[in-house]
């Protein structure tokens, strides 16, 4: 298990560009349709790893949003 968050988070971008191809780091992060349609693509990814990463980052990322 990777503990450094950030760590996670990268290694998650890296493994969605291997299995969704080219995406907007800028726009993910800024915008939210684009946020809910790239974790739906991940959702449909059938890639057990990627679905399983994305629901821990998209989780800590909703507690962020929450927190501010």
């Amino acid at each position: 298990m990777i503990n450094n968050q950030y760590e996670m988070y990268a290694q998650f971008l890296i493994r969605c560009r291997e299995v969704m191809g080219p995406f907007d780091v800028e726009k993910l992060a800024t915008d939210e349709n684009y946020k809910a349609d790239f974790f739906q693509r991940v959702a449909l990814s059938a890639d057990d790893e990627l679905f399983n990463m994305a629901f821990i980052i998209n989780c800590s990322l909703n507690e962020t949003d929450s927190v501010h």
